[in-house]
């Protein structure tokens, strides 16, 4: 039995090896990436709780990309929010061929409707992130969001630096996928 659990392991570390051994990716001035993120949740005798935002982006450098995003969303309470704005992202570090790890600024208006009180603000959000790609155009993409965050709207404001308030550290990170062409 321990035999056959370690073929069964050794195929697998091979399959991953092939799988991903032609992910040697490198972005160039023009590259256009198509990025997003979606969720859903529901528990019995609780709403339904979900989370769609789609990215697009396009490199000025080989380091450097800039894009809008929107989103939509809608938590158990049944608050919605309508999310839009634009970012500029900056590839750091290059981990051998397949990881990537960049920061990324965001100007964002915001819009929630909690039982029908509607609140805009206007939001800049600076975050890190990961890419890990598995081909050459396909990654799956790591968001940790709001390591430093300034808010505003109707007159009243907020800053947030690290995970001020937040219970759970892992709770802000968003999983993902991005396609590359």
């Amino acid at each position: 039995m321990k035999k056959q659990m370690k073929l069964v392991i050794l195929a697998l570390v091979l399959s991953l090896t092939a799988f991903t051994a032609s992910a040697q990716t490198t972005f160039k001035k023009s590259d256009k990436i198509v990025e997003g993120t979606a969720s859903y949740t529901k528990t019995s005798d609780v709403d339904a709780s979900y989370s769609l935002k789609p990215t697009v982006g396009y490199f000025l450098t080989d380091r450097f990309a800039v894009g809008v995003f929107g989103e939509v969303a809608k938590n158990t309470t049944g608050t919605k929010t309508l999310n839009y704005g634009a970012f500029g992202r900056c590839y750091f570090l290059t981990i051998g061929n397949h990881f990537k790890t960049y920061s990324q600024l965001d100007v964002a208006n915001n819009t929630t409707d909690a039982a029908g009180t509607k609140t805009n603000t206007l939001g800049v959000n600076l975050g890190l992130g990961a890419n890990y790609f598995v081909t050459n155009n396909l990654a799956l993409t790591l968001h940790v969001a709001n390591l430093a965050s300034y808010t505003n709207g109707d007159s009243n404001s907020t800053f947030t630096v690290g995970f001020d308030g937040v219970t759970n550290p892992l709770s802000p990170v968003k999983f993902g996928v991005l396609y590359r062409f």
